[in-house]
This record gives structure tokens, C-alpha cells and sequence, in this order.
């Protein structure tokens, strides 16, 4: 990233008022998308084109001179050879369910010494292109849905979906309240009511000392004390309201939603009356310590959703110019503390869902400032740091496993894995498709609790309190669905949706649509380039 020069501070101040991190990203493909850039016709240069020409050439000559009945079973389809009508310019396939469907000739093939090889004759071969279109008509004309009920379908989905977000984003609109880290009645140790502070969640008074010090913990029983420090709970609300009213202005084009954005960012960020410092140096607090705990410095790794916002609100006419360049100075400096301090590299040593999403949000950072090989770097680490010790050859992550609330923390890690191989695919990292030296994987890692969820956590081999919420599970198996195409997964959503859906309608559960998310990772997911910044918001 270029900067025009130095602040009072010395810290570098960003040269491009609106820049864009996700421009300019090189389209380096992992190992397993190296050969989608033939089949999909992308060629790299001239020469990989030659390259390409004469493979196909040496490939023809080969099949022209074996015998038919030898040929590579994966350039041909089995199927009961039907009588053709003359002229009609199809040919028709069996369908799934024994029907015929009418897929276009395949055109005539020239050979290498001009002869025109008709369609039947020994020399035509399928390519895999035209067996994935056999294949996709196939399960096409399968369906029981037509295209038009799927049009109304969509449609209704999607206004659902924005009216759930808009009803949101309006209530953040009406909010009067300051969010600040100077909006609390007690200070970090520092003193500097600038500081970021909030207090470990499952540590409690110790009992056998009149001062209740030090604190002891007792795992998956929450502390009500927190609530008395209200910095993380602001934080939180300030990220998702700005995240919530910047898709709502990208869906309405409603300018007070991008206006409650920036202030709401200025009043956190850089306002001189109610900034925070960029650092998390007391986050996760336990009572008579002088420092806060590593585990604080997860507090801000949901800011992925401002900077996906941010795509959105900077396209806003009267959006302030200077902000975006402000808050990359802002996160400069934070990400010289995360990449610095104690904490941090302690929090980064993580083998739970801790380390998993401290890469989530340091990448996070790297695009917000342009720094793209840095976050490359970090996803690429991410297959030997986080799936291999996190995940067990059978699917078990042991570490979340030993938790009290062990299913919680289980589909907790499996979000901020998943989110790491959306990142992935952005950065040439394939996360979805890799294995471990034992065979470790996401796709493991869903499959192994999968039965539990369908048993409502019957058999769970662990202890585990607060119960078997399958919300956030349904989503990663719809995300996994979306990647992996497993049936199995499509079997299990249909019936987990319904028990999530009853849930919601009477009131246990926040009422949500993962719509946009979806359909997003439909369309963008396991695709060089496709950010999917609407993706997020469903997942974690």
C-alpha cells in the first residue's frame, strides 16, 4: 500500500481516499483451480495457449489411433443408444428418473488432415464439458420444481430477507445511545478512559478470600459481573448495526443509513471525545490483574463486517471522503499491536477457536490496508496452524471437544474455519478441498457431527451443557451443501431447517434469513475473486 507521509505520531497515513483492497489481487490459482482456467477457456498467455492447442492435437491423434473400445471411460457416457429423429438436430439422454431429455448434437469434429468426423463416428469424443452439461440436464429435468416456481420462490425469499435487514437497520437508525469506550464508570488499570476494557467471562470471586481475589474459573458458566463493563458489548452493537445499515443502504439507497455509519465509526474510532486506543491491552480482564488476558483480543474480530460494509457506504455521493484513509490509520497502528504485543502472539498460539480467529480478523485487517501477500501468507499457514492440529482424523476437534459447552465450540471453530476458506478462495488458498497428512478436513469436521445434529445431540461423546442449538450448525451445513454438494447435507437441512424455523416463530431465537448468504456463496463460493462480503453476515 503507498502512504502520502507520516502523522504526529509517526505512523504512515494512507495516499488513496477510497482505496480498494480487494483490487488488484493476482489471480493465482491454487493447486486444485490450476486446470479450471483450461476448461473454462481463461488461458494465461500465447504460449500456454500453444501449449493447450497442441495437447488437444496429440490428445485426437491418440484417440483416433486406439481402438473404441478402449478409450478413457471419463470422456465417455453409458447410455442406451436411441433412435434419432431425422433432421431434428438433438439426440436424447436418459433423465434421472427414465425420462428423456433433449440435449443439442454435438457439432462435427475436424481432424488434422481437414476430414469432417459426423457426430457418431469414432473419432467425436466427449469432453468433460459436455459431460457436465449431460449431467446438469439431467438433474435439471429431474426436478420437481419448475423454473418459474423457483423465480417466486427466490423472489419471495429475497424480499424476506431484506425486510428482516431493513427492520433491523432501522432500529439501529433510531438508536440514540453514544457507543464509546468512554461511555463506562470504571477504568482499565491504566487509568486512560480511552482504553478498551471488558472482563473475563468465566472467571468468578474466589470464595475463600474476603476480596474475592484472585478470581478462579469455572468454564461455561458466564459471569453476570461482565455487563457491568459495557465496552465490549458497545463494540459488538457498533459492528453489527454499521454492518446491518450499510446492506441496508446497498439494498434501499437510503442515505440516512450511510450517514448513522459514519458517525457511528467517527464516534468509535476518531472522534477526540470518545476514540478508542488501538489496542486491546485490557480486554478479558480478571479482577486485581494488571493486564488483561489473551483471550480479549478476540473481542474485535468481527470487524470484518465494517470493512464489508464499507464496499457498500463508500459509494454513497456524500460519504466522507477522508473516513475510510482515517480508519486505515486507525487500523495501521492496531495492527502493529496485533502483530507486537504479548497478548497477541499468545492469542495467535491459539490451537482452538482462539488462534483460528485471530487469522480472522488479522486477514481481515491485511485487505482493509492493501496488504494482501500478508494476508495471503496467513491463510496459507492457516492448513498446517488450524485444520491439522484442530481437527481429528474422524472430524472431532478435540480441543473445543474438552469444553464444557463442547457443541457450542465446536460449530464456533467450524465457523471461523469456514471463514478462513471464503478468505481462501480470494487469496489462491484452497481450505475447502485440503487434507491433512491423517486426513484432516473441514468437510471431516461437518460430517463427524452431523448424526448428532439430526439426533438432537443423542450420543454426544462428551460432556456438554446449555443443549444442542442447531442454528449456526444449520448454516455451516448449508454453506457445506453449497460447497461440497453432498445429498446427505441437503437430507439433513431439511429436516434441522424446520426445528430452527419453529424456533424462531415462537420467539427462542433471533428471527433470520440466510437468503443473501446463500446465495452469495452460490454464486461466488470456491470462485477466484468473488468477495462475497454478503456471504459474512450469516455465517458468524
Amino acid at each position: 500500500m503507498s502512504y502520502s507521509g507520516m502523522d504526529e505520531s509517526g505512523y504512515p497515513i494512507a495516499k488513496h481516499r477510497e482505496s480498494d483492497p480487494y483490487v488488484n489481487i493476482p489471480l493465482r490459482p491454487s493447486p486444485s483451480q490450476q486446470n479450471q482456467y483450461l476448461r473454462y477457456g481463461d488461458s494465461r498467455s500465447s504460449h500456454d495457449q500453444k501449449q493447450q492447442h497442441q495437447q488437444q492435437q496429440q490428445q485426437q491423434q491418440q484417440q483416433q489411433q486406439e481402438p473404441a473400445d478402449s478409450k478413457d471411460k471419463l470422456w465417455k457416457i453409458e447410455s442406451p443408444q436411441k433412435q434419432q429423429e431425422p433432421n431434428s438436430g438433438t439426440k436424447q439422454e436418459e433423465g434421472l428418473d427414465g425420462e428423456d431429455v433433449e440435449v443439442p448434437s454435438k457439432p462435427a469434429v475436424v481432424g488434422d488432415e481437414g476430414n469432417v468426423n459426423t457426430p457418431g463416428s469414432e473419432a467425436v469424443v466427449e469432453t468433460e464439458e459436455d459431460i457436465a452439461v449431460l449431467n446438469a440436464a439431467k438433474v435439471r429435468k429431474a426436478s420437481p420444481v419448475s423454473y418459474a416456481q423457483m423465480l417466486d420462490a427466490t423472489r419471495r425469499e429475497r424480499d424476506y430477507a431484506i425486510a428482516l435487514l431493513v427492520r433491523e437497520a432501522t432500529l439501529a437508525l433510531r438508536s440514540t445511545e453514544v457507543y464509546s469506550v468512554t461511555n463506562k464508570n470504571q477504568t482499565a488499570p491504566s487509568n486512560d478512559i480511552h482504553d478498551y476494557l471488558s472482563l473475563s467471562k468465566y472467571f468468578w470471586p474466589n470464595k475463600n478470600k474476603a476480596s474475592g481475589l484472585p478470581y478462579k474459573r469455572i468454564d461455561g458458566h458466564v459471569n453476570p459481573e461482565i455487563e457491568t463493563v459495557r465496552d465490549y458489548r458497545l463494540l459488538r452493537t457498533m459492528i453489527r448495526e454499521v454492518h446491518v445499515m450499510g446492506m441496508a443502504y446497498h439494498f434501499t439507497g437510503r442515505k440516512e443509513y450511510a450517514d448513522k455509519c459514519a458517525m457511528r465509526l467517527k464516534e468509535w474510532f476518531l472522534d477526540e471525545a470518545t476514540y478508542m486506543n488501538p489496542n486491546i491491552n485490557y480486554g478479558s480482564l480478571r479482577k486485581g490483574e494488571k493486564l488483561g488476558a489473551r483471550t480479549g483480543v478476540l473481542d474485535m474480530f468481527t470487524i470484518f463486517r465494517v470493512f464489508d460494509a464499507l464496499h457498500y457506504l463508500k459509494q454513497e455521493p456524500t460519504w466522507p471522503q477522508d473516513l475510510i484513509p482515517r480508519l486505515q490509520e486507525w487500523f495501521t497502528r492496531y495492527v502493529d499491536w496485533l502483530e507486537t504485543s504479548t497478548l497477541a502472539k499468545l492469542e495467535q498460539r491459539g490451537n482452538n477457536n482462539h488462534g483460528t480467529y485471530f487469522d480472522v480478523q488479522i486477514i481481515a485487517i491485511y485487505l482493509f490496508l492493501g496488504r494482501t501477500e500478508d494476508a495471503r501468507e496467513v491463510a496459507q499457514s492457516a492448513l498446517r496452524t488450524r485444520i491439522d492440529p484442530q481437527i481429528s482424523p474422524k472430524g472431532e476437534q478435540p480441543e473445543e471437544m474438552e469444553r464444557k459447552t463442547s457443541w457450542y465450540y465446536s460449530v464456533f471453530n467450524l465457523q471461523s474455519l469456514m471463514t478462513l476458506a471464503r478468505w481462501g478462495d480470494d487469496l489462491g488458498v484452497d481450505m475447502w478441498y485440503y487434507e491433512g497428512p491423517q486426513g484432516q478436513s473441514i468437510k471431516k469436521a461437518v460430517d463427524f457431527m452431523l448424526p448428532y445434529a439430526i439426533s438432537g445431540g443423542e450420543g454426544w461423546p462428551v460432556e456438554n451443557l446449555k443443549g444442542f442449538d442447531m442454528t449456526d450448525y444449520l448454516k455451516c451445513l448449508q454453506i457445506a451443501w453449497y460447497i461440497y454438494g453432498d445429498e446427505k447435507y441437503l437430507s439433513a437441512i431439511e429436516v434441522l431447517g424446520p426445528k430452527v424455523q419453529r424456533d424462531m416463530d415462537e420467539g427462542k431465537i433471533k428471527t433470520i434469513s440466510t437468503f443473501m448468504c446463500d446465495m452469495s456463496t452460490l454464486l461466488e463460493a470456491t470462485k477466484r475473486g468473488g468477495q462475497g462480503f454478503i456471504w459474512h453476515w450469516c455465517l458468524t
